[in-house]
């Protein structure tokens, strides 16, 4: 009788480490192997702590979830997982570029177009030289010259910024070319 192959040792652990977790064998498929692999879970009732087990057991997996709600309440608890570190490298990264005093707080801006404009001229930049306004919101567009030539500390102070602003959960908000239909109004 032929018996199918064993799993790759990784995949035992998770598979053990999942059932752990109250977890049953059919809610769950893991595909590929190592941190490579994606866990694939439908049919799942998850309450906070499970998903935190979840997140445990997986380590560096991907992982998707059948259900649209699940999947949104797994990414908040890896977002508020990762916030302390988030805010902690943002705020070290900002007080190197000399701009973590006065920095611009969100709640004195009436829309995320003026806090864009803000952080830019906040970190050097002229306001739209990172942010576009579209029909569909705020969006990144960088102005090429600030891409060209690699690595420039301006560009760095923003994005130091910007991790910073939402590491805050300061309902800052835009979209990335790319993620977007829309085209930016110039």
């Amino acid at each position: 009788m032929d018996m199918p192959p064993t799993p790759p040792a990784h995949v035992q652990v998770v598979t053990q480490q999942l059932l752990d977790c109250g977890i049953r064998r059919g809610d769950f498929t893991i595909k590929g192997r190592g941190q490579a692999a994606t866990i694939l879970f439908k049919r799942l009732d998850a309450t906070p702590d499970r998903l935190d087990c979840i997140r445990a057991a997986v380590g560096p997996a991907m992982v998707e979830f059948e259900s649209a709600a699940l999947e949104q309440a797994y990414e908040e608890r890896l977002f508020e997982a990762a916030r302390p570190a988030m805010l902690a490298h943002a705020k070290a990264e900002l007080e190197k570029h000399g701009a973590l005093k006065n920095f611009p707080e969100r709640s004195a801006y009436a829309s995320d177009a003026l806090f864009a404009e803000a952080l830019e001229r906040h970190c050097g930049l002229r306001p739209g030289a990172f942010f576009a306004n579209s029909q569909g919101g705020l969006i990144v567009q960088p102005a090429l010259p600030l891409l060209e030539g690699g690595s420039d500390p301006k560009l760095s102070c923003l994005m130091s910024a910007v991790m910073y602003v939402t590491a805050k959960g300061e309902g800052f908000s835009f979209g990335v070319i790319g993620n977007e239909a829309e085209t930016p109004e110039r």
